[in-house]
């Protein structure tokens, strides 16, 4: 299940609104059955992601095979998953069954998130919440929310964007309080969290060439000294971790997902010598390249 020949080209990115339903192209939520979807896309659907979209499955019955960024999950009865923006992803579910899907963009998260002062909330991460492992009561409102999506979405009411992204915040709600403790409040002051988002999205635009932290400096206009306090601050983690993490978690992807050689990921990730890229994977992971692909490539 889930196999797929590896090729060169880096993993496909689906929008929905241009590759499923046109109707929405421009929309910031899309809500369909899982079995409407399946029927287009295929039940065993290989690795793909959403550049810029997150998305929640809910599959009401049936075994459940999903692959989240070299995650492997396998489930059986009801089950969620929550998969980020821009990670792959593939999935296998039983031919009949049923369920629901929701594909956002990532700023409503984001949006969500601050107004929830929930920032240090680890909703960057894949989640996966099985039914059998949580209290009936919270089952029951995660399946009722979905229900309320369900007839928010197929009725087009007055005020309906509105109402399906309270819906939507709700959800998330839900799923912050049954994945984790409460994050304290105000623990951060807003100017550090506001800094700290700015660099994470320059990592995010500038991984690949640019490697300074300087860079990254220049363009939030503060010190290495500040950027290093704001990191250890909200992440717990210094810049260059971050940014370090960043190179190596794409470089895990083209090993796991394409059958690029070295010196080709080298390349793409910007190291002019391939060794050094091999050396660097290793420092980072305690692995090297070729064994972590011998153990990721053939995953199921």
């Amino acid at each position: 299940m889930m196999g797929r020949p590896m090729t060169k080209e880096w993993i496909p990115n689906i929008n929905l609104g241009q590759d499923y339903d046109e109707a929405y192209k421009d929309a910031t939520i899309h809500f369909d059955k899982l079995g409407k979807l399946a029927d287009f896309f295929g039940r065993d659907m290989p690795m793909h992601l959403h550049a810029e979209y997150c998305q929640i499955h809910l599959v009401l019955n049936g075994k459940t095979f999903f692959n989240i960024d070299q995650n492997n999950y396998q489930t059986e009865g009801s089950a969620l998953f929550f998969t980020p923006a821009a990670t792959p992803h593939a999935f296998w579910t039983e031919p009949d069954a049923p369920g629901f899907v929701i594909t956002f963009h990532t700023s409503l998260l984001e949006g969500i998130l601050d107004r929830l002062d929930a920032f240090n909330h680890p909703f960057y991460l894949p989640m996966v919440l099985e039914r059998r492992k949580l209290p009936d009561d919270e089952w029951h409102s995660i399946e009722q929310l979905f229900s309320m999506l369900k007839h928010e979405w197929k009725q087009h009411a007055a005020w309906q964007s509105a109402a399906i992204e309270t819906l939507l915040q709700l959800l998330v709600i839900h799923l912050v309080r049954v994945s984790g403790p409460p994050q304290a409040r105000h623990q951060h002051h807003q100017a550090d969290i506001i800094s700290f988002r700015k660099f994470s999205r320059l990592v995010e635009a500038h991984f690949v060439e640019e490697r300074r932290i300087s860079f990254y400096c220049d363009k939030l206009t503060i010190n290495e000294s500040r950027l290093n306090y704001i990191c250890k601050k909200v992440a717990d983690t210094s810049p260059k971790k971050i940014l370090n993490g960043r190179i190596i978690l794409e470089a895990k992807r083209l090993l796991s997902h394409t059958s690029m050689n070295l010196t080709e990921i080298s390349y793409t990730l910007g190291f002019i010598d391939p060794s050094y890229f091999s050396r660097f994977f290793y420092k980072n992971t305690e692995c090297t390249p070729t064994d972590f692909r011998k153990q990721h490539r053939d995953m199921p």
